[in-house]
């Protein structure tokens, strides 16, 4: 799992895994087009970068890189946890 999607529902921020990126920006589109998820960026964990959000060339939400990063290595930790 190398993509962490960020994203909030109902002002709850959450993190998903994915192996590639083509999937974690679909589960962003489609998050955001049918099931009213507010999407953040994605979380490059091998390169520790962050890629804000863009729907149709447009930011959904202004939200600090940080943020991102944070939530997505909290759920790296939680998931690190469960594996073990």
């Amino acid at each position: 799992m190398r993509y962490i999607v960020v994203f909030a529902q109902h002002e709850i921020g959450y993190a998903v895994g994915f192996n590639k990126s083509a999937d974690a920006i679909d589960f962003l589109f489609w998050g955001y087009e049918e099931y009213d998820l507010l999407p953040y960026g994605i979380y490059d964990a091998l390169t520790n970068q962050v890629l804000p959000y863009e729907h149709r060339g447009e930011r959904v939400v202004e939200i600090d890189e940080e943020v991102i990063s944070r939530i997505a290595l909290d759920y790296l930790k939680s998931a690190i946890r469960q594996t073990t």
